[in-house]
């Protein structure tokens, strides 16, 4: 009886922070969705396909910063996180219209993902 309560706390141990990790990454993208839907007035549907890259983008991040090398925290790391963002950039970009993604293009203002919280810069727009 022990040792499965020992393997089912060890189980919890391990998925539980996975889970609230996960719903944490989800607000963010929700987040970050609702930004950008609110700033260039998206719809429902570009809102939607917005989140699942933003998910995306959080999801491939972490996976490049669990993966580093302790000696990796360099300028390859930043490399690897800046081309990173730049396909989720073209990805967000790809869901726009015509219209959106000129507003988009032209505002030099866009906080980094998961910045769209930082009330200071919404202030900004």
């Amino acid at each position: 009886m022990a040792l499965v309560s020992f393997g089912a706390g060890a189980v919890a141990g391990l998925v539980i922070p996975e889970l609230l990790a996960a719903e944490q990454q989800l607000d963010i993208a929700r987040d970050d969705a609702h930004f950008l839907s609110r700033k260039y007035g998206l719809s429902a549907e570009q809102r939607r396909l917005l989140v699942m890259v933003f998910e995306e983008h959080h999801r491939i991040d972490l996976n490049i910063l669990r993966d580093a090398e302790t000696d990796e925290y360099s300028e390859a790391l930043r490399n690897k996180r800046l081309l990173h963002s730049r396909k989720t950039d073209d990805r967000v970009r790809f869901v726009l219209d015509e219209q959106q993604r000129a507003l988009y293009d032209r505002d030099k203002t866009i906080p980094k993902l998961g910045a769209s919280s930082s009330s200071s810069v919404k202030e900004n727009r």
